[in-house]
């Protein structure tokens, strides 16, 4: 990851979202423009966690910093 990724670490009227690919894309409140860029590190951001079609209904797959992945199930409840 670029940056830490949080609201803390934007700068002010800057928010973020999150595909379902795990792509973390920025948007600016005021002009209403989206970046794939951190604003402040000017860097991509991936949240490390992908939803994958060929999974079961509530899997996602995740992956660590080094690139390892692993499978993470959802509960409801």
């Amino acid at each position: 990851m670029a940056a830490p990724l949080g609201r803390d670490t934007l700068p002010e009227h800057w928010s973020y979202g999150v595909l379902r690919d795990g792509r973390v894309f920025f948007i600016n409140d005021e002009t209403r423009i989206t970046s794939w860029l951190h604003p402040r590190s000017g860097e991509p951001v991936n949240s490390g966690q992908m939803i994958r079609s060929d999974l079961p209904r509530g899997w996602e797959e995740g992956f660590t910093d080094e690139g390892a992945s692993y499978f993470i199930k959802w509960c409801s409840q």
